[in-house]
């Protein structure tokens, strides 16, 4: 897998325009894919591609019929999702728009594709990926072999929205540096949702702690670590590994006990915290938000302001 340069974003950006079989080795990141056309090309394949160290997401429009197949790096998983009703076919399976096609590791990319195929793969290390397992809350030790698996349409409509999020700050961070860390944590945060998705999916999870006092107790530990944590950039996947406890159980605990997710629990710790701040004293808008693990700061405003009714600057216009 590709690493980042040192000297610049923490991610690579490339896209390429391929029109010949052996163009596309470098069609997935990490894999030597090997292709064999079908069909005539007359439009190039546009492939566009962000790595780095622990992850990559590469972007697929093609426009050729054609035999792709390679094998996986070591210590590799590779998730695919088809975003368009092009015709593909996978270890001989047909794949409709919505799909998430599980290569997890040992399972090469094998499959057929038609002009007009779209697809985002997601590319973990092992180690995340059986974290996610974990996150997951799956009774397996292992996923098993390649698996083509249907999403619900609202899961998907919800992963397509998230996308154009991320590859907007991705996009971006090239002409505003300062958002380059933000999109890279942010895809980063996307790979490990994507490999969560494919283990719920594929899996039965282990029954939830089903006793309110079981929930109670494992939401108020969690609020802990979350508070005791309120400096740090953590999201809700570090909560649920220092909690070992899966996502659905995170959120059936924070759901029984605070009316609340766990994502927007913790974002109205950090923005309450902050408040108190500027209230007691604090003078640098910016500093505060950061010292509370804020990694965006024009959305935290935009929050800040939803929850109390005012911005940030205005706190303190109050406070003098």
């Amino acid at each position: 897998m590709a690493a980042a340069p040192p000297d610049a974003t923490p991610f690579r950006h490339l896209i390429h325009r391929l029109s010949d079989p052996e163009q596309f080795g470098i069609a997935m990141s990490g894999v030597r894919l090997n292709a064999d056309f079908l069909a005539p090309n007359k439009t190039p394949t546009r492939v566009e591609q962000f790595q780095a160290p622990g992850w990559s997401l590469d972007f697929h429009e093609a426009h050729v019929k054609a035999r792709l197949f390679g094998p996986l790096p070591p210590g590799w998983v590779s998730l695919g999702l088809v975003r368009s009703p092009a015709a593909s076919s996978w270890y001989g399976r047909a794949a409709a728009q919505g799909v998430l096609l599980c290569n997890p590791p040992g399972e090469p990319i094998d499959g057929c594709i038609a002009p007009g195929f779209n697809c985002m793969a997601v590319n973990v290390p092992i180690a995340m990926w059986e974290q996610c397992g974990a996150l997951a809350g799956s009774r397996r030790s292992s996923f098993g072999g390649f698996a083509a698996l249907q999403l619900p349409p609202q899961l998907y409509a919800r992963i397509e929205q998230r996308l154009k999020s991320i590859l907007h700050h991705l996009r971006g961070a090239s002409a505003t540096p300062r958002l380059s860390a933000f999109a890279a944590r942010e895809a980063r945060d996307f790979s490990t949702y994507m490999a969560t998705v494919a283990w719920e999916t594929s899996t039965t999870p282990k029954e939830p702690r089903d006793s309110f006092r079981n929930r109670a107790r494992l939401a108020r530990r969690a609020e802990a670590w979350m508070r005791d944590h309120l400096d740090q950039p953590v999201q809700i996947p570090d909560v649920c590994l220092a909690m070992g406890a899966s996502r659905r159980e995170l959120e059936y605990a924070f759901r029984a006990c605070f009316d609340q997710s766990p994502r927007d629990f913790l974002q109205a710790l950090r923005l309450n915290a902050i408040r108190l701040s500027l209230r007691r004293g604090a003078t640098q808008i910016t500093e505060v938000a950061l010292d509370h693990g804020v990694t965006h700061l024009g959305r935290f405003a935009a929050q800040y302001r939803a929850l109390f009714g005012e911005s940030p600057s205005e706190t303190l216009r109050g406070v003098k």
